[in-house]
């Protein structure tokens, strides 16, 4: 019976650790792209493809600190990009008309 409420525990907690980083609870503030790490503006600019960066938004989670732009293309489309602390491109997403 100790086993089991050991093994229990710990496939609890293994959970826990697990949805860590997709809770919803962060801080969202808006920060110029010039304010932010040079390899998230490289990520950034690599994948905004002629466009223009309207806003970036700088979000703070349990995981570390992400980067999400919002670009408006030449044809009028509008994307997202996120990008990890680092530069890692984690979301690319070009599918909203404005």
């Amino acid at each position: 019976m100790k086993r089991l409420t050991c093994q229990f525990g710990l496939v609890v907690a293994v959970a826990a650790i697990a949805a860590g980083c997709s809770t919803m609870s962060h801080e969202e503030m808006n920060v110029p792209l010039a304010s932010v790490p040079v390899a998230v503006q490289t990520t950034i600019r690599a994948h905004q493809f002629g466009g223009t960066v309207a806003k970036v938004e700088k979000e703070t989670k349990k995981c570390g600190v992400v980067y999400e732009a919002k670009v408006k293309g030449p044809d009028g489309m509008c994307s997202e990009i996120k990008v990890s602390e680092d530069g890692k491109l984690l979301k690319y997403k070009a599918d909203k008309e404005d």
